[in-house]
């Protein structure tokens, strides 16, 4: 199709396309433009030029967004294989002027979305041509895909515009056949397109005013026809279809991007299925499918395969082959995954899903330079990554462990040391921004009282979304998250919740939070009924004194609280254990055993008193749930709280045969809950076990198994260990030697039957 007017040619490509860039860039130089326009919201004009900058690693996004409502957004990947950047990259090699004439993100943002339609909504009869224009809507080439025999677009589009070299004309060729569908089928132009294509026009007359002889107009190839011949189109309709749109005040920022989002992102210019493998075809086409095979054959045998030169060239020659066979140029992706399927991955689909991973998909991630256009949010976040000594860790895919120091890969932070405590409180303040970025590794029984912490970091590039999301709090980190956690707290209605937030404020190195938070806190406390929602936060409460002591916090409000809240919880907690189901009991059950272990380290003898006679009444109530009851006795045992011997009675009663099977199950997985040291070193208890299990019938013990296997589960490796020797060993001494371990004529029966019992108890 002739171009109507020498000063201006129209190019219509894809987004993400590589053959449409490689041919764009070619054209560019044979037609040498004195001013691009491209298909781009107009209102990023002032930051488009960012692109250009030396330090910038491709891919990234340009975000425009509301100011007043930052979640209404917009995003504009970029990628080496984008025309777009093509297009801005040899403008800025020729010193030549890029406009962007798409219709401004402050009015399709201000524009809001539409609510799903109702299950209600009566459904409205369709013609079959309305469903095809419908269809053409979402797909615009869908016709010209089904008319090739394809299914969808994108794999047309593919096999016939983005795998050849193709020639100069391509532009005209694809320019006529889309002007044929469209005056084919109008209805599949909605008025959203009218909107944009009519300012797009507007901007191309502008253009025209100024002096300049040759202009290259860039489009998405569906508005190639609309700009083709502007004498088709009135200004006065044009003008109308602009008029009174709404507009909103946006502002514009950039952010890394990473190659599995812009496959699954499927926003404005974006939805590439393999952006890798779109990458080595942009940069060498002649020589994709060699290069493709000879880099999965490396990528297998680095991960230990048998992979070598001999099968990488059958991978090359079946490719092609298929490739001919389909009647396609050149292979494309499909062929070369089969290729690769039945020669490199020997047939094996997950050495193939690992080849699609790295080079089809691509792990590839960009980067900014400083000087970027972004929110003030992000600029901080760079300059405490920077002073923090973080900055290599971000935006750097996989698991990484924050390293310390050289020698000590996982030595972790020393927070002694000032930059090194504040590293701790950078990532803290992030995960209170919901920015979960960093997350701490146990050190230790000890790990509150601890001076050192230990990070495993993992970044993802929603995290740059997210900040600009969080730019609204605050224009620095820590403003950001001290307003974005006080929002928090007003909506948090567990008391739990609070609690720990209060202990994230403290870590985070944001004291001045934790007094509104306080009185959140005790507000939560008082219109709480409910004792047991006060025992789950409890041991947040005080792991949080004993951290405000350990960095010299006052948490004197905190200490007041617990005051106030124990004696209800105590009062509360033995019916607490009455007439609750199993589910239930084992909530409870986990609640009393963390306070009881959090109450011990706080070392007050008063509220000491208060829980164990809490816990006396609890354990000697026949009514109460037996996984607490044996729990609790074990706890009393424990502190000594109770004579030795008033432990054995309880344990006796709770044996006895006249109670059902299950029961009894449940009343030994409380009192043993993670203690295996009870049994090795508690002779007679073991006895009253011992006893026990070898009076069960086979069936009764079958259904009883899965409690008892719970209960063993939660030793420790070791204790399951050293209580089957002491099982297999003959009463009252210890086995004199491995053979008379493994002897089974050296065992009674009783101890034959524990013995099988307790392998089946602790999964052996």
């Amino acid at each position: 199709m002739p171009q109507p007017e020498e000063r201006y040619r129209v190019y219509g490509i894809r987004h993400h396309g590589p053959g449409s860039a490689r041919r764009l860039r070619m054209a560019l130089e044979a037609y040498q433009p004195q001013l691009i326009l491209l298909e781009a919201p107009a209102d990023a004009q002032g930051v488009i030029a960012d692109l250009r900058h030396p330090d910038l690693e491709l891919p990234v996004a340009l975000v425009l967004y509301q100011e007043a409502k930052i979640e209404r957004a917009s995003f504009l990947p970029f990628a080496e294989f984008s025309p777009e950047y093509q297009a801005i990259s040899w403008a800025g090699q020729y010193d030549v002027s890029v406009q962007l004439i798409d219709l401004p993100a402050r009015h399709y943002l201000a524009k809001e979305p539409e609510p799903p339609p109702s299950l209600f909504t009566p459904k409205q009869e369709v013609k079959p041509e309305d469903a095809l224009a419908s269809r053409m809507r979402r797909d615009p080439l869908l016709l010209a895909a089904e008319m090739a025999g394809y299914q969808d677009s994108e794999r047309w589009w593919d096999a016939t515009l983005e795998r050849g070299l193709g020639t100069e004309d391509t532009f005209d060729k694809l320019l006529e056949l889309i002007a044929d569908l469209r005056t084919a089928y109008p209805s599949a132009v909605d008025d959203e397109t009218h909107r944009r294509e009519a300012h797009m026009r507007q901007s191309l007359r502008k253009a025209l005013k100024e002096d300049v002889e040759r202009i290259a107009v860039i489009v998405g190839a569906w508005h190639g026809p609309a700009l083709h011949d502007l004498k088709a189109y009135k200004v006065g309709t044009d003008r109308a279809w602009l008029k009174s749109l709404p507009k909103v005040k946006i502002a514009a920022a950039w952010v890394p991007w990473t190659y599995p989002r812009l496959a699954r992102e499927k926003g404005y210019g974006a939805g590439v299925n393999s952006p890798a493998y779109y990458e080595l075809l942009f940069r060498t086409p002649e020589q994709a499918t060699e290069r493709w095979m000879v880099a999965a054959a490396q990528l297998l045998r680095e991960e230990g395969f048998d992979a070598g030169p001999a099968q990488a060239t059958d991978g090359v020659d079946l490719a092609k082959s298929l490739a001919a066979l389909r009647e396609l140029e050149v292979p494309g992706l499909s062929e070369l995954h089969e290729a690769a399927l039945g020669t490199l991955a020997a047939g094996q689909t997950e050495r193939l899903d690992l080849i699609r991973e790295k080079l089809s998909l691509g792990t590839r991630v960009g980067k900014l330079p400083p000087s970027a256009s972004t929110v003030p949010l992000m600029a901080d976040l760079r300059a405490e990554l920077k002073t923090t000594r973080l900055a290599k860790y971000w935006e750097t895919t996989g698991e990484q462990y924050l390293r310390a120091s050289k020698t000590k890969p996982r030595g972790g932070l020393d927070l002694r040391k000032s930059n090194q405590n504040r590293a701790s409180q950078l990532l803290h303040r992030l995960n209170l921004l919901d920015i979960n970025w960093g997350t701490t590794q146990e050190v230790g029984p000890h790990t509150l009282g601890s001076f050192k912490e230990i990070w495993l970091l993992e970044w993802e590039p929603d995290f740059n979304l997210f900040l600009l999301e969080r730019a609204g709090y605050g224009n620095t980190i820590p403003a950001a998250a001290t307003t974005y956690v006080g929002e928090r707290a007003q909506r948090l209605k567990k008391l739990v919740d609070l609690a720990q937030l209060v202990l994230d404020a403290l870590r985070a190195g944001l004291p001045d939070l934790v007094p509104g938070l306080l009185e959140n806190l005790r507000e939560r406390a008082v219109a709480t009924q409910d004792p047991v929602s006060l025992l789950v936060g409890l041991p947040t409460l005080i792991n949080t004194i004993r951290y405000g002591d350990s960095r010299k916090t006052d948490t004197t409000g905190l200490l007041l609280l617990i005051d106030e809240i124990l004696p209800r919880i105590t009062a509360g907690l033995p019916a607490a254990a009455l007439s609750i189901d199993d589910e239930q009991a084992e909530e409870l059950t986990t609640a009393v055993g963390r306070a009881h272990q959090a109450l011990g380290q706080l070392e007050n003898e008063e509220l000491d008193a208060l829980w164990l006679d809490a816990l006396k009444r609890l354990a000697s109530n026949d009514q109460s749930h037996d996984l607490c009851a044996g729990l609790s006795w074990r706890l009393l045992y424990d502190r000594q709280a109770v004579a030795e011997n008033i432990v054995e009675q309880a344990l006796s009663k709770a044996l006895s045969i006249s109670r059902p099977p299950q029961e009894v199950a449940y009343w030994i997985a409380g009192f043993l809950r993670a203690s295996g040291q009870l049994l090795l070193y508690h002779q007679k208890l073991r006895s009253l076990l011992n006893g026990w299990v070898t009076s069960l019938e086979w069936s009764i013990f079958e259904r009883v198994l899965p409690a008892l296997r719970r209960s063993f589960s939660n030793f420790s490796p070791s204790e399951r260990a050293e209580l089957l020797h002491l099982i297999r060993a003959k009463p009252g001494r210890s086995p004199s030697s491995k053979q008379e371990l493994e002897n089974p004529n050296t065992r009674t029966e009783d101890q034959e039957s524990l013995l099988v019992s307790l392998r089946d108890w602790m999964g052996s």
